[in-house]
């Protein structure tokens, strides 16, 4: 008897942990949100909108592809601005905004939506990894641009596939307390 009751918890203890054979559900990727680009030389690269781009630091494969792809502008929010000798020689528009993820400032976000305003486009955004900079960046200008709400724009970087670390709450905290408004009339958003 307590073998077959052993037996029956065993049973009923791996059909919780294997799901019983069934594969979970997944809820759709949400169509507004950025696509992954396929056969290409990044492992984090994204297409917003014909216009913006989201990326890992590209490596000179990266950079040569970039431009094959036609993408004019590269903003880069590394802290130092790597970028020149890599795409030394091509006819990319180089911008750099550094930013630290733990220390995101009103100014930082200004100018990196100020090149993203004027730069020529497509543009490719990017920091080390695509993932914190880069999403807060992101966000930003889908909150700006787009006229997101900070919700959706949260979720999309949380839950977009883009390696958000989880570490980064102020990037999420300075998200939920921008004063959106007051940015737009900085950068001149209409």
């Amino acid at each position: 008897m307590i073998h077959s009751k052993n037996t029956i918890l065993l049973l009923l203890l791996f059909a919780l942990i294997t799901g019983c054979g069934t594969k979970p559900l997944r809820r759709p990727r949400p169509a507004e949100w950025a696509i992954k680009q396929q056969h290409t030389p990044f492992h984090n690269f994204y297409k917003l909108n014909d216009s913006i781009y989201r990326s890992e630091k590209p490596s000179l494969k990266g950079f040569h592809y970039a431009q094959q792809a036609g993408i004019q502008s590269v903003l880069d929010l590394r802290l130092q601005h790597k970028d020149l000798p890599i795409a030394k020689g091509l006819s990319l528009h180089l911008y750099h905004v550094p930013m630290k993820s733990k220390y995101i400032s009103d100014q930082m976000i200004i100018d990196a939506m100020k090149i993203i305003k004027e730069a020529p486009k497509p543009l490719l955004v990017h920091c080390a990894h695509g993932s914190d900079r880069t999403g807060i960046v992101i966000a930003l200008y889908r909150i700006l641009f787009q006229n997101w709400t900070k919700e959706a724009a949260i979720n999309e970087m949380q839950q977009g596939g883009y390696h958000f670390h989880w570490i980064h709450k102020n990037l999420i905290r300075y998200l939920q307390n921008t004063d959106v408004e007051q940015l737009k009339k900085i950068i001149g958003i209409q």
